[in-house]
């Protein structure tokens, strides 16, 4: 393939978040990102909001300094044989990426990240220790502080969560890539056919406004990880305010085909900050948060595929509802017709105006969604709609020997 920054290129930015700027607070969220020819990296870390964490701006930025600083140590030549206390001494690596390479079960291949998560997790509290020596805790610092908090600062305990923070990292290089991560925000990669997957697995103890973090006890622990041979086309990481300005993972991913798109069609640096100045806009109508991008691209392979990488249209639901059902008179008919965006959940039908006279259906429920289409449950039974086939709900009844009826019809279109 060549030295890796000759096909990779790879980009950061972060901006402070909405809210933040209203309350006078300051920004909390850190990238950064790095070309060499052996590897490309990025990375964003997320300090934690909330008066306990007063340090968190500072914690993301020594997340983001120790990922780059140990992905430097684990994938550059040494001089002179490893030291014996690295972990990928046991297969008689040179570096980490040697190792990685040596391993042939996933079980090989867990021990050596684990190895690497290690090492980042014991790197970022050396840099939290140093920064402790050199500007200790005072007690103007503490005074905003939980009291429970302030007495275990106080007697040298936890001390770490002052600077708490999430991190997602990848890396590329030229036989692999692999990304890690704690806390909450997503990893979204793009394969050579233009497929866009989340990679990381997710963490379920992420929820709200919970997240695992560096500061946790068995951080090292709550890392999760990816690993693949096979190469990407190209790979996001992103801060949770990133994702939560978006209402689902389609909208999500639709954001990066259109930053793809963008850096097809464009100079790359341009796109770059093109793509730093809209995120102030994303948080203000988002999330509010702040809010990183950290990407590394393929650029020669997306400009030459860009078709691949385009935004995909999204599934509506258009609802048409027509019946005499409930009405006082047998020639009193409605027909009403709606249009929702397909999204997972209970969609009443009296919301829509679609509700005849308040009988027979008067909700359904979205199972699922993909790209093109939607499973829903109606009355207990479910139904698949695409463009290609509706569905159709019918209910009769005879009333004072008329019949009433209520014809309830579902199909998706993408747009």
């Amino acid at each position: 393939m060549g030295l890796v920054n000759d096909v990779y290129s790879c980009f950061h930015c972060t901006s402070i978040g909405a809210s933040h700027i209203r309350k006078g607070t300051v920004c909390q969220d850190h990238s950064a990102s790095l070309e060499t020819d052996r590897y490309v990296l990025t990375v964003v870390s997320d300090g934690h909001g909330g008066v306990d964490y007063f340090r968190s701006d500072r914690g993301s930025r020594f997340a983001a300094e120790a990922f780059c600083s140990c992905v430097a140590d684990a994938l550059d030549l040494p001089e002179e044989a490893p030291e014996p206390a690295h972990g990928f001494l046991q297969n008689r690596a040179r570096n980490f990426a040697d190792a990685l390479l040596a391993c042939r079960t996933e079980k090989q291949t867990e021990e050596q990240m684990r190895w690497f998560i290690r090492s980042l997790v014991t790197r970022w509290n050396m840099l939290i220790d140093a920064d402790l020596e050199a500007d200790p805790f005072r007690e103007g610092d503490l005074a905003e502080v939980s009291e429970k908090a302030k007495l275990r600062y106080l007697a040298g305990e936890r001390v770490q969560a002052a600077y708490g923070a999430t991190l997602i990292g990848a890396v590329v290089t030229e036989d692999f890539w692999f990304g890690v991560q704690i806390g909450d925000g997503k990893c979204v990669a793009f394969d050579h056919a233009g497929t866009d997957t989340e990679p990381i697995p997710w963490d379920e103890q992420c929820f709200l406004n919970l997240t695992t973090s560096l500061c946790d006890s068995d951080a090292a622990g709550e890392f999760r990880f990816c690993f693949s041979r096979e190469l990407p086309a190209a790979v996001f990481v992103g801060s949770d305010g990133i994702d939560g300005s978006f209402k689902n993972q389609r909208h999500l991913h639709n954001f990066y085909r259109v930053v793809l798109t963008s850096f097809a069609q464009e100079d790359a640096q341009q796109a770059a900050e093109e793509l730093g100045a809209y995120l102030p806009q994303l948080s203000a109508q988002g999330s509010a948060d702040d809010v990183s991008v950290g990407c590394i691209l393929n650029l020669g392979h997306i400009r030459a595929n860009d078709g691949l990488y385009a935004k995909r249209k999204e599934p509506y639901l258009k609802i048409f509802r027509v019946g005499n059902l409930g009405a006082e008179h047998a020639s009193d008919v409605y027909a009403q017709t709606g249009e929702i965006e397909a999204s997972e959940g209970i969609v009443g039908l009296d919301v829509l105006g679609c509700d005849g006279f308040r009988q027979g259906v008067m909700e359904f429920q979205i199972l699922s969604v993909t790209e093109n289409g939607a499973s829903v449950s109606v009355g207990g039974t479910e139904y698949a709609v695409t463009p290609l086939k509706r569905a159709e709900i019918q209910e009769s009844r005879t009333v004072d020997g008329a019949c009433q009826y209520d014809t309830l019809i579902l199909q998706c279109v993408l747009k």
